[in-house]
């Protein structure tokens, strides 16, 4: 009896419960995330989404005591691996906006197998601030005066999570988060932890089995018949 594929649809939507619930265990009210699936065949996850708007809006995060106000804005688009077996992002973006005047303060971009010259998890830095644009002209770029610097956080398997990005709002007061917060964001960021080591392991058996070797574990190829 052959095995059902997996359905790329019902896991984009196990991990954007996973989100939800992540969002409004830290710093958001109720909000709930949504899968749509695009005309390429990719799951794409964000806020008040549909077919003909495949961005949505912007989710407004709790506010801290200072008048300053923050939004969120979340998009993910995922696919299954070269196995066709289990979820893997494409691409996810996530900036931090001012609610008034609608700048981006930062933004955290991923992109599996980037067309151009940026590393795949990268953040991005105002590439307009004096003091790097005095730089830049030291090192003959400041012509082209570059909207975003790009910062290569972690790659593909050791990158920030979106707990990191929660976790940098509460611990430097942009949000008030909610009690229990800390506990939310723990158990999140185990999953996602646990998640990468997974691939890690799928990527590399060959280390994954000498380490396991080295715990005393017994651990062999598997057979080829």
């Amino acid at each position: 009896m052959s095995r059902r594929p997996p359905d790329l649809r019902k896991q984009a939507k196990s991990f954007a419960d996973e989100l939800s619930a992540t969002l409004n265990g830290t710093v958001t009210d109720g909000i709930r995330l949504v899968v749509v699936m695009a005309a390429s065949g990719q799951a794409v996850i964000g806020y008040r989404l549909n077919k003909s708007d495949l961005y949505g809006a912007d989710i407004d995060l709790k506010p801290s005591p200072s008048p300053a106000r923050l939004r969120l804005r979340l998009h993910h688009t995922l696919v299954l691996d070269e196995s066709k077996q289990h979820l893997t992002t494409d691409k996810s973006t996530y900036t931090l906006v001012t609610a008034d005047d609608d700048v981006a303060v930062l933004t955290y971009d991923y992109v599996r197998d980037p067309p151009n010259k940026y590393p795949e998890a990268h953040l991005h830095i105002d590439g307009d601030a004096p003091g790097l644009q005095r730089l830049l002209s030291l090192g003959g770029r400041a012509k082209k005066r570059p909207v975003a610097l790009h910062l290569p956080v972690g790659g593909r398997r050791y990158r920030p999570s979106l707990e990191d990005l929660i976790e940098f709002c509460i611990l430097e007061g942009l949000v008030t988060p909610r009690p229990d917060w800390q506990n939310a964001l723990d158990a999140s960021r185990d999953r996602f932890h646990t998640q990468q080591l997974r691939a890690a392991v799928r990527r590399k058996p060959n280390e994954a089995a000498s380490v396991l070797r080295d715990s005393g574990w017994t651990a062999s190829a598997p057979s080829d018949t």
